[in-house]
């Protein structure tokens, strides 16, 4: 860890010295220095396992199982789970969400998940698609569940309340609110400027809202290559 200040602020230089040693070894300091100085956050896993064996992962029979429970298709939680841990049921983020789906702990424990359980594969996507279930009821006023499947996507990776923000921010705006591609994502990204997180129809403040907006185009992009690679 290094930083640079100007040679006639010798105070600053002290101050940032002294915070160092009072925090290196805080749990927050661990979580940012991960965040953002690690070299990657991939885990060497492929998209696709095997197209001529059909096998997308090793999990590929529990994403069928729980997919079922929710009337998703099963490719589609594949997606979402190389998204999140690139198949890697060991990996912790730098915010603590852990194993194959990488739920944050207090929702692991709401969803079900035994304590010392979360890195077990069949818990984490049982867990998943249980949270998965509870926000599509959230959005049940999205009449067309594969547009109401792009919002909980959405809310999976940002929280439902700064998708409920887009939502208002789209509808002011003139556009669809229930419509998520070039419509309420649009307003996500525009979270992160002041005049929009600041209107008072958002009740959840600023959010920087690339992360969201890529993550369900990824996912999205990923399921139709696995539909198009991989039969049934």
């Amino acid at each position: 860890s290094a930083w640079a200040v100007r040679k006639d602020q010798p105070l600053l230089a002290e101050a940032a010295n002294l915070w160092y040693k009072d925090n290196v070894a805080s749990a927050a300091y661990k979580a940012s220095l991960k965040r953002y100085f690690e070299h990657s956050k991939a885990q060497p896993h492929n998209e696709i396992l095997s197209i001529k064996d059909g096998k997308i992962s090793l999990y590929d029979n529990l994403f069928k199982q729980y997919a079922d429970s929710i009337g998703w298709d099963w490719k589609l939680i594949a997606s979402l789970a190389f998204k999140e841990s690139n198949f890697d049921t060991s990996v912790v983020s730098w915010a603590g969400a852990k194993g194959l789906m990488q739920l944050m702990p207090r929702t692991a424990r709401i969803m079900g998940v035994p304590e010392g359980k979360e890195h077990n594969a069949e818990e984490s996507v049982k867990a998943a698609t249980k949270y998965l279930k509870q926000m599509e009821r959230s959005f049940r006023s999205i009449t067309e569940k594969d547009e109401r499947i792009n919002f909980v996507l959405a809310s999976y990776n940002a929280g439902i309340g700064h998708i409920y923000d887009a939502m208002a921010l789209a509808e002011k705006y003139g556009h669809d609110k229930y419509r998520w591609f070039d419509n309420v994502e649009k307003y996500v990204l525009l979270k992160s400027k002041s005049e929009y997180y600041n209107d008072s129809i958002c009740r959840n403040g600023y959010f920087r809202g690339e992360e969201t907006y890529n993550f369900v185009r990824e996912i999205r992009a990923r399921h139709n290559l696995y539909k198009e690679k991989i039969s049934d």
